[in-house]
Parts: C-alpha cells; structure tokens; sequence
C-alpha cells in the first residue's frame, strides 16, 4: 500500500501537465501591472509636455508683446484669467484644463539670493476667498522686468493600482500635480 502510494505520488511530482497554467497565474499580474504602469506614465509623460509646451508658447508672445498687454474695454492688464484660458487653448489635450489649471507670476530680483515662489506651488484654482491673497502670487509685471510664472494643473490617474499610482506623489484627492515654470524678461514695447 505505501509502495503504491509513494510510486504515485513520485509519478505526480514529474509529470509536468498544466504546470504552466501555474506560471500564467504567477507571472501574469505583473506583466500587466507592467503594462498598466507603462501607459500611465506614458499618459502624465504627455500631458506634462502639453503644460511645457503651452506655457512656454504662451510667454513666447507674452515676452514679444504678441498679446496685447491692456485690453481696450477696461484697460486691466494681463490677468490670470487671460493667461490661463491662453495655455489651456494652446495645450488642447490636458483634461479639464480651465477647472483645474493654477499660475503663479512673480517678479525676480537678479541681485537678491531670496526663493521667488514658494517651494510648494498652489495647485488648486479656487476663489480668493477660499484660497487668501498670499497663497498664489500674479503679478503681471512692467517693461524690463525679470519675470518668473509657474502652472500648475492636476490630473487623476488612468488606472488606479497601478505601480506608478501608488509610488507617485498625489494629493489627497487622488490626483498628480504636474507643474511648468519658466523665466522671461518683459520686452520694451
């Protein structure tokens, strides 16, 4: 009886049938984790370049005075609002662009070692009420001045559970922050 049973349980361990429905099963999920973690990044890689490219667009014609700088109905400066509604036109793609799109524009002092914007950029596009003068700074600025403007826009990931979803930094919302800054002098009209 025991020579039997250990006969059979010896041809069970070399019999190699459905042995790899047993690697499918393990090495599966993490080929698609893989991939899932490959299109995301490849997705926030996109509409990173998408902020860049608008941004720097945008202060392209901003620095060449291509936007006009005074607005004939009220004579108001270049406000946030125009800039914002300019980038978003420009980047096209970025979802839900002009809900969720913040600037921040500042003026530098070359000769000063003091950090310009704060190292935490205000994300979060809300009312002033809610937000407070001093938590986003835009000011537009005058001829041959240093200038410094970051965006800042957030986004909800693709899929969820992915690596790249639970390795990157996210608010408490669940979404990425991707900023864009950039530096321009204004030109003389």
């Amino acid at each position: 009886m025991m020579k039997r049973l250990t006969k059979k349980l010896r041809l069970f361990r070399r019999d190699e049938e459905g042995m790899a429905t047993i690697e499918f099963i393990m090495w599966f999920p993490i080929f698609m984790m893989t991939t899932y973690s490959g299109v995301e990044l490849g997705i926030v890689a996109y509409n990173h370049a998408n902020l860049e490219r608008a941004l720097d667009e945008t202060i392209q014609d901003v620095r060449m005075n291509h936007i006009a700088k005074y607005d004939a109905s009220d004579g108001a400066i270049w406000t946030h609002t125009l800039l914002k509604q300019i980038i978003c036109d420009k980047a096209g793609a970025l979802p839900d662009c002009n809900d969720s799109l913040a600037l921040e524009m500042k003026s530098i002092d070359p000769r000063s070692n003091n950090p310009v914007l704060d190292a935490n950029p205000f994300c979060v596009d809300t009312p002033e009420d809610v937000r407070g003068k001093d938590d986003q700074v835009f000011t537009p600025g005058s001829s041959n001045e240093l200038m410094i403007i970051r965006a800042c826009i957030e986004i909800y990931p693709l899929f969820n559970g992915t690596t790249l979803g639970k390795l990157a930094a996210r608010d408490p919302d669940g979404q990425y922050e991707l900023h864009a800054t950039t530096v321009f002098v204004h030109e003389p009209a």
